[in-house]
């Protein structure tokens, strides 16, 4: 996270810089995990103590600012803004609902696991992922026996066998390019995001890269 602090009509503080850069981390931290530009103004007015938080995220610009008569204070309030917006586009993001016109398409997920593991094992760890996608409206088929999850079989890898758990199908919402860019942005510890390009009508698979920019996969 790249912050700047810059200090108006007062002297320089490292304690307060400290307080405003450190809680801002971990409020940013909590929706966010991406690059982050922000910039943190803090100011005397007369007896007022104000500060003022701007939080670039790609194309999504957060502001926060407070005033008081003690900074500490001023700095706590003007981050609560701060954490109430973000939270707020993290939720309506994930309770997009295209509209029947703009409908995703479907595909299937699954999480590679040791063989035997048992699903309870790993179905906290990974609930987020599913949470992420809509479960695709259900359509009349022919009857056929019910088996559970489909049986995708045994894999060896360098750190032994994996097998294929919990594959189902779920719906990529339909949405632009840079809304897809924002909602992998907001989504903490996920590293990649299905959803139906509105403009292709295609699926397409947006991911974090190691070197901090997404990377972009079309089907």
């Amino acid at each position: 996270m790249n912050t700047n602090v810059s200090f108006r009509h007062m002297d320089s503080s490292p304690a307060l810089r400290d307080y405003a850069t450190g809680k801002l981390e971990r409020v940013v931290d909590k929706y966010v995990n991406g690059r982050v530009d922000a910039s943190v103004v803090l100011s005397v007015e007369k007896f007022r103590h104000i500060a003022n938080f701007t939080v670039q995220i790609k194309n999504l610009t957060v502001k926060g600012d407070y005033s008081s008569e003690d900074m500490y204070s001023s700095i706590d309030l003007a981050l609560d803004k701060i954490e109430r917006q973000l939270r707020r586009h993290k939720d309506r993001l994930r309770d997009h609902k295209p509209s029947n016109s703009d409908k995703g398409m479907s595909f299937r997920m699954g999480v590679l696991v040791p063989l035997g593991t048992e699903e309870s094992e790993f179905e906290e760890e990974f609930a987020e992922d599913f949470e992420n996608y809509p479960a695709p409206e259900p359509v009349e088929e022919p009857e056929v026996e019910e088996t559970g999850d489909e049986d995708l079989g045994e894999f060896a890898t360098l750190d032994g066998p994996v097998e294929v758990a919990r594959a189902r199908d779920y719906e990529a919402p339909s949405m632009k390019m840079e809304e897809a860019v924002l909602q992998l942005s907001l989504l903490q510890d996920r590293e990649f995001f299905v959803f139906t390009n509105n403009v292709s009508k295609s699926i397409n698979i947006i991911y974090k890269r190691a070197d901090g920019k997404f990377g972009l996969i079309e089907t």
